[in-house]
């Protein structure tokens, strides 16, 4: 867990904050976080946090830690929301409780996305710490591997530049990665438009049922694409 969000975190354990206040705390870990997923991992019995005579929801320092858990297990391990809620059930952490130690060990442990740490880089702080020239940045642009129209970079800008310096490195260009955006662009589509129906109308539940529905298909496409890649490159 990022130190700053650790310190919140136990700083505000002594009083129940709202769920803006939540997202907050959290979101320098998890920057995707939202109002929907809340809901939905409410809806699903990942946690129950008090309600106020007005209706309103009020998390303890208990419930930020049940949920940091929930939310690497799912970054970290990638499990899915049945495993975890089986997980905290055998370990004896019902809803409210605080997970032991020996469970959040567990998912706090590095995962295969745990180094894409939260980012807000420059368009020169970007190009410095991926190790190219802004004019790289430029090309990247033009071949839709880029938005240009961003003042604000952050760590999946990084990943791309990253990964398309090596690239280049060894002759392949941006010109030459145009398809790979273009599956990544009807991978995306496709991904949205079998989530798509599952988000009603405003429901958050359902809208956060959604984005954790298209997360998990957006892995076992990642996982699919490796797979197949490896087995096409077996012999070469």
């Amino acid at each position: 867990m990022a130190a700053s969000a650790s310190r919140r975190s136990t700083s505000s354990r002594a009083a129940r904050l709202s769920i803006g206040q939540v997202l907050s705390v959290l979101r320098e870990e998890f920057p995707d976080l939202s109002h929907s997923k809340l809901h939905y991992l409410e809806a699903e019995g990942l946690i129950s946090p008090h309600r106020t005579s007005a209706g309103y929801r009020k998390y303890s320092g208990e419930d930020i830690d049940r949920l940091q858990f929930v939310l690497r297990a799912q970054r970290d391990r990638f499990w899915p929301l049945k495993v975890i809620k089986e997980h905290l059930l055998e370990h004896g952490v019902a809803e409210g409780e605080e997970p032991g130690a020996a469970v959040t060990s567990i998912a706090s442990r590095p995962g295969p996305s745990s180094t894409l740490q939260p980012l807000r880089l420059d368009r020169r702080g970007l190009a410095a710490r991926a190790g190219v020239e802004v004019d790289f940045l430029d090309e990247l642009e033009q071949y839709g591997m880029l938005s240009g129209e961003r003042l604000v970079y952050g760590a999946t800008d990084l990943e791309i530049v990253t990964a398309a310096r090596a690239l280049a490195a060894v002759g392949l260009h941006p010109r030459h990665l145009v398809m790979l955006r273009t599956s990544a662009e009807r991978e995306a589509h496709m991904i949205a438009s079998v989530a798509r129906p599952r988000s009603r109308s405003g429901d958050s539940a359902a809208q956060g049922e959604a984005e954790d529905f298209a997360r998990e298909l957006g892995e076992s496409m990642i996982t699919l694409h490796s797979a197949l890649l490896r087995d096409r490159l077996r012999g070469t």
